[in-house]
């Protein structure tokens, strides 16, 4: 073997590193898209998310509702006003725009099969009138799969939600209800607001909450406290669910507080899938806490935002990204066993021009040949 015993020179290093950029380039094109698991269902899930967003727009047209095209870009209808008599709460409305996005029902698909939903497995869910785009994303993921949701609303919503008197998102759930888009609805309802009661809006406004939950034949939680309030949920949560079954997650939408049991503990709680509940003190135990510190998985949409960057869908999107879009329908991948190989070759190389004076094995062989 002919070991060099000189040092490289440049004009080797300088096609060694030529050669390394066109293999990196080449590398750069086996970079393709892999369907993630449960691609199929996540695709379905978006496209019955669609569906209900067409029917709730038609609705909304049908009254000659207003649709603000500042505040709601889209034109989607699923952006309300900023204040009205059942707002509880200020609104981000960059969040609200970021859940009318339909590829959010893969997201949730993704969360429940991580969890071990399957069907006919039960599902609690405690949502409010402040993302009904989110809500419908929800049920459709939680129907794609086949699973038995068990829904308690909260009314009131907080800006740019589903804050209309005459069209709450009680009125979107049994209009989507009615036309067999989703097959489930709420099961009860409560004011919402502070303790859960809507302490923290007009008695106009607590007036028209319980007509909204009286014109869809839905029974209202309306407790002194909140903490009976709670338990009063916890109670609806169990009747509805046969004798020796458990619940296989409970999913929040929303900060509402009978749920939640405050903003402190929404803070605690990494937004997206909880399986391992953390022990800690919490200052009121809302039914999301209660399900959780009895070991079941909880899956929060609160942060809009975190979530969003986390799944690699656009904040505030516009347009709204065609179905099937962000990280949970693909993964980019390299073609493993190809750079595999563009590495050994590339090593081989190095090794042969850096440890190998081929110039001189190459010059015996001539001068051999010569010779013969």
């Amino acid at each position: 073997m002919f070991w060099k015993t000189s040092k490289v020179t440049r004009s080797a290093l300088f096609i060694l590193a030529l050669i390394g950029i066109g293999a990196i380039t080449i590398v750069e094109f086996t970079l393709h898209k892999v369907k993630q698991p449960w691609f199929e269902s996540k695709l379905a899930a978006t496209k019955l998310t669609q569906q209900a967003h067409r029917a709730i727009y038609s609705a909304v047209s049908d009254k000659k509702i207003v649709v603000d095209k500042i505040t709601d870009p889209n034109e989607t209808g699923l952006i309300g006003e900023q204040f009205t008599l059942i707002t509880t709460d200020q609104g981000d409305l960059e969040s609200k725009l970021t859940s009318t996005n339909p590829n959010w029902a893969g997201v949730i698909v993704h969360l429940l099969k991580r969890a071990g939903v399957e069907k006919g497995d039960y599902v609690a869910v405690a949502w409010t009138g402040s993302m009904p785009a989110m809500n419908m994303a929800v049920l459709a993921a939680i129907e794609t799969i086949g699973a038995i949701p068990v829904i308690i609303t909260s009314i009131g919503a907080s800006m740019w939600g589903a804050n209309n008197p005459d069209f709450s998102w009680l009125d979107m759930e049994k209009l989507l209800f009615d036309k067999g888009i989703f097959h489930y609805r709420s099961v009860a309802a409560s004011i919402g607001g502070r303790s859960d009661r809507g302490a923290n809006i007009s008695p106009e406004g607590r007036k028209l909450c319980r007509e909204i939950a009286k014109r869809n034949n839905i029974p209202l939680i309306e407790e002194e406290t909140l903490d009976e309030s709670i338990q009063t949920r916890m109670e609806i949560y169990q009747k509805h669910i046969p004798s020796g079954r458990k619940y296989s997650a409970y999913l929040n939408v929303g900060g509402g507080i009978a749920s939640v049991g405050s903003a402190h503990n929404v803070r605690g709680i990494k937004p997206g899938l909880t399986k391992n509940f953390p022990l800690q003190n919490y200052p009121i135990r809302g039914a999301m806490i209660r399900f959780g510190l009895e070991g079941i998985p909880i899956i929060d949409i609160t942060l809009v935002k975190k979530l969003a960057q986390k799944y690699g869908l656009p904040m505030a999107p516009h347009p709204i990204p065609e179905p099937p879009a962000g990280e949970v329908f693909f993964n980019e991948q390299y073609r493993t066993e190809f750079v595999l190989l563009i590495f050994i070759l590339y090593s081989l190389l190095t090794f042969i021009v850096i440890r190998i004076d081929v110039v001189e094995y190459f010059k015996r062989r001539r001068k051999k040949t010569d010779t013969n």
